[in-house]
């Protein structure tokens, strides 16, 4: 059976809409307000090959992945959610830095690219199952081509928009920075309890049935 072209483009739509990159920016801002511009660029694109791969590996195995660990997406989304918690906590305990990028080492900055950027930022509980679910509506290897070709333009998407981001952000003054930083840590704790809350919700539906 033949796949149209369109639907591809929908799956596009879709992924790009769920990761909505410019939404990323101010999170993408956050996490990285304290660091040298080249260790920026490099989580940035390390959040973009991230984004890929990950992406991809779902592609191919996600619906496997899950079961085989009995993971549900609503545990995914629990997780996901104390994970940003935590890390929205430690930036609005942050303090002024001299912004040279060094204080943590090379490592940290991929380990920054990895977690929290690419998971569950851009590749969070929603891509991955969206992910999921469009992989399962076909099978074959050119449909799975076809989708890991998406995954691929959604990633350079992601890539451009956070490059750019990093030319605006490299205009805020340490005192700016501070108060950015502790703004958008509160904004990542508001989206962190949202990705909780939908998790609980979804794990146990009788809870939403519940009168106010």
């Amino acid at each position: 059976m033949s796949i149209p072209f369109p639907e591809y483009l929908q799956i596009f739509i879709g992924v790009f809409a769920l990761v909505s990159p410019p939404d990323v920016v101010p999170l993408f801002l956050g996490i990285i307000s304290d660091r040298s511009v080249e260790d920026k660029k490099t989580v940035a694109r390390i959040g973009a090959i991230g984004f890929f791969v990950t992406t991809s590996i779902f592609v191919f195995a996600g619906e496997s992945i899950l079961s085989v660990f009995g993971i549900e997406i609503s545990a995914f989304q629990v997780a996901g959610g104390f994970l940003l918690l935590l890390i929205a906590l430690d930036m609005m305990r942050s303090t002024p830095s001299d912004g040279d990028g060094t204080k943590d080492g090379h490592g940290s900055i991929i380990a920054l690219g990895i977690v929290p950027l690419t998971i569950p930022i851009l590749a969070g509980p929603g891509v991955l199952s969206a992910v999921v679910l469009f992989a399962a509506e076909y099978e074959g290897a050119i449909h799975n081509f076809l989708m890991v070709a998406v995954m691929a333009m959604v990633s350079v998407v992601v890539f451009l928009t956070l490059r750019l981001a990093v030319a605006s952000n490299r205009f805020f003054t340490p005192n700016v920075t501070l108060i950015f930083n502790k703004v958008m840590g509160l904004l990542i704790a508001a989206i962190a309890f949202e990705f909780i809350l939908d998790g609980v919700g979804a794990h146990f539906p009788m809870l939403t049935t519940l009168p106010v």
